[in-house]
């Protein structure tokens, strides 16, 4: 299942309309040959002359907002701003989705502090491509260079070529263009510009470069280099104590639907994350399986096919299996979970969780009061929304036949139960449609972010 294009093209149409419409001094710096129809799989990255900075801003939040959307997530580091955004159609029918993944750059700087380009070609060196104000196509490839050589020390295939032709046939007008980046890094990227992509010196001289930008800037202005370089790294660990991607549980009993509903929203997803999705089977996957540690051949997200064929371990076993799966929990949730949705706004969307604990101990060979385990469950850290995918008993236990139908109801009702009690959790049917349960879900999450958005809060852990 793909982002439908018509939803798209929506957002992408009203975004730039509204920039148009407040005269905004921008430029979008590549992958616009498919705009405004479609991002193609791309990002969308546009920069902003510091001048319209604050308008920019309002601007993207109209835009979305317009096409019936709403932020996933937001960094804003020294001078850029990344924006994870989903949305759902308005006047299309049946409903469809977009997602979108917005690089913003207020002026452009390596690392907060070493200025890349003259911001002035915002004003010199505009294209218009149907309609919108696009960077020069050399110059765009130039920087393409530049930004792949700075953050992975490669010289990247899809810009290259046509940076080598800029550098050939109009060097005199590139080295205006950026001239804020003193002559030594010039000649250093005319060079690199020139060489052979498979070169085992690129990266060296990659390095070289990040070394050459940042000791002309601190040369040039030493106190607003330190200034910027505190910046620039608190504004990184600040994602550490807020940070701006998701946790999502999905629940239910085998046959509920998780699976397909997963694979459902995970395209839409994938898009507004641009790729920055992450699918989890039950656990963070810190400690291995079990079974591993016992010397099983175990797949370590395997299907079970049997969630009752083993018998439960006693009073001991039971407590010792409860506190592995639990330190997996708390503690692989700060070494695994936490930086990978600190570093950007990723979504990390888990198949079952730690609930499943208590809902269906006997799948995990824990024979312990269900109070005791729900107390031991107050140390798992608590997703940000939670699913609980429930249907018919009768209808989930012909789909699957791994389960008895009253042992479904049971948990189906303990699942409801926890969803009354728990304020993240939000219940969804899977007796209709594919499609219905998918708009549910996205539906809720959509709703979550722009509540999040406009309060600021985080529920965190």
């Amino acid at each position: 299942m793909r982002t439908l294009a018509k939803a798209e093209e929506g957002f992408l149409r009203e975004l730039f309309a509204v920039f148009e419409t407040m005269d905004i001094c921008y430029a979008v710096l590549r992958n616009y040959d498919t705009l405004p129809t479609s991002l193609n799989g791309s990002d969308l990255d546009i920069l902003v002359h510091p001048e319209d900075a604050g308008k920019a801003k309002a601007a993207i939040g109209q835009g979305i907002a317009r096409s019936g959307g709403a932020v996933l997530g937001y960094v804003d580091t020294v001078n850029f701003i990344k924006i994870f955004s989903l949305g759902k159609s308005i006047g299309l029918d049946p409903m469809q989705w977009w997602g979108a993944r917005l690089d913003i750059s207020i002026d452009l700087q390596y690392a907060g502090v070493a200025q890349l380009i003259d911001i002035e070609i915002l004003r010199k060196r505009i294209c218009r491509h149907n309609g919108i104000r696009v960077l020069d196509r050399r110059l765009a490839a130039i920087l393409g260079v530049i930004k792949e050589l700075l953050h992975n020390g490669i010289l990247p295939a899809r810009y290259i070529d046509s940076a080598r032709r800029a550098v050939q046939d109009n060097w005199a007008q590139i080295c205006l263009d950026l001239a804020p980046v003193g002559k030594s890094a010039l000649d250093q990227l005319r060079d690199l510009c020139l060489s052979d992509p498979q070169s085992p010196e690129i990266k060296a001289k990659a390095a070289l470069l990040r070394r050459t930008l940042l000791w002309t800037a601190c040369v040039r202005a030493p106190m607003a280099f330190c200034s910027g370089v505190v910046g620039f790294q608190w504004s990184k660990v600040k994602r550490i104590f807020r940070p701006s991607g998701l946790v999502i549980a999905v629940l239910g009993t085998d046959g509920a639907g998780k699976s397909t509903i997963i694979h459902a929203i995970a395209p839409v997803l994938a898009a507004a994350t641009h790729g920055a999705l992450f699918v989890k089977h039950l656990r963070p996957g810190l400690l291995p399986p079990l079974a591993r540690m016992k010397g099983k051949k175990e797949p370590r997200n395997g299907p079970v096919i049997d969630p009752h064929g083993s018998r439960p371990s006693g009073a001991i076993g039971s407590l010792c299996r409860l506190a592995y799966l639990l330190i997996d929990y708390s503690i692989g949730y700060w070494i695994v979970i936490r930086p990978t949705i600190a570093k950007r706004p990723a979504i990390v969307l888990f198949d079952r969780y730690a609930y499943d604990l208590a809902i269906d101990p006997r799948r995990f060979r824990i024979d312990l009061p269900v109070r005791c385990i729900r107390w031991f469950l107050r140390l798992a850290p608590r997703p940000d929304l939670i699913f609980c995918l429930h249907g018919d008993p009768t209808v989930i236990a012909r789909r699957k036949g791994e389960l008895p139908v009253a042992e479904i109801g049971r948990q189906t009702q303990a699942l409801l139960d926890f969803a009354a009690n728990e304020s993240r959790a939000i219940v969804v049917s899977t007796e209709g449609t594919v499609e219905q349960a998918r708009d549910q879900v996205l539906t809720a999450l959509l709703e979550f972010c722009a509540q999040r958005s406009t309060t600021g809060v985080r529920h965190g852990p």
